[in-house]
């Protein structure tokens, strides 16, 4: 096989996480008078984390003055309502049983919370996936390659030349090129093409499943 390690981001390339985060963001922001978002916009605003999402839906961004009190309720409020509508995409669960079957090492690097990643992980991946390197903010995030090569490490892999990153992004592209591993991009996810051509993945996929092709 060309591939026999993959890591995969989360957020719209295992699970679809949309509308749960949409909901949380909207009960803290309806909480504390702000204006709710749309989905839409929600949709443009997540990849770079839990953070980065409070900070493009707050009208004043970092500059709200009970900013880490609202970050702060956010979380804890997604970390209790994460698991309401995200689902996984068509064909996850049952390639990813496969992928394990043909030997096939992988894990989930992610911006989300470690808190949220491992619940998540729990709840859907497990045993078949049981690494995931989530924000613990011990380390950098997204696109720095340093949760790339935490995830590598705890796998035991030192070439990666037969490594593959899975994504839905350009944060997820942008961390497969700073990491330089081989990547997919995913184009049922959460951007639309327009974004996703500007890259040079290996591959783009329209089902998950159509990994089990690349990765020959």
């Amino acid at each position: 096989m060309k591939y026999d390690t993959i890591l995969f981001d989360l957020d719209g390339t295992l699970l679809y996480t949309l509308e749960d985060l949409c909901d949380s963001i909207n009960h803290t922001l309806t909480e504390y008078g702000q204006p709710t978002r749309s989905l839409e916009e929600v949709r443009q605003f997540v990849g770079n984390g839990l953070r980065k999402l409070v900070v493009r839906a707050l009208p004043e961004h970092e500059d709200y003055e009970r900013f880490d009190e609202f970050l702060d309720n956010f979380i804890e409020y997604y970390n209790t309502h994460n698991l309401i509508k995200t689902k996984p995409y068509d064909t996850v669960i049952e390639t990813t049983e496969k992928l394990e079957k043909m030997g096939i090492k992988m894990a989930i690097v992610t911006n989300k919370g470690q808190t949220a990643s491992e619940s998540l992980l729990d709840d859907f991946f497990r045993p078949h996936i049981d690494i995931v390197i989530g924000d613990d903010g011990n380390h950098k995030r997204k696109p720095d390659p340093e949760p790339i090569e935490i995830a590598l490490k705890k796998l035991g892999i030192s070439d990666k030349s037969k490594v593959l990153y899975v994504g839905d992004s350009e944060v997820d592209a942008t961390t497969a090129e700073n990491a330089g591993l081989d990547y997919v991009l995913c184009t049922y996810g959460f951007r639309d093409m327009d974004v996703l051509e500007q890259f040079h993945p290996v591959a783009y996929v329209d089902t998950f499943k159509s990994l089990l092709e690349v990765i020959k």
